[in-house]
């Protein structure tokens, strides 16, 4: 079953003066054992405005060696 959450984006001002949105994630949400993302992982972002669409994808980690 799939796992939902209301979320809410955030704009702040980083102190270089650059602004950046947050998309703030309910903590009941990541802690689920479904939900597989974790702090620093890479993500892939797709938007699509005409269907009001974001759809986030987790980057495959390159083995090294």
């Amino acid at each position: 079953m799939p796992l939902e959450a209301t979320v809410h984006i955030r704009k702040k001002r980083h102190v270089s003066g650059k602004t950046y949105l947050y998309i703030h994630i309910p903590s009941k949400l990541t802690t689920d054992s479904q939900f597989r993302f974790r702090e620093g992982d890479k993500l892939k972002m797709v938007v699509e405005p005409e269907k009001g669409k974001i759809t986030l994808y987790k980057l495959k980690k390159l083995k090294s060696g």
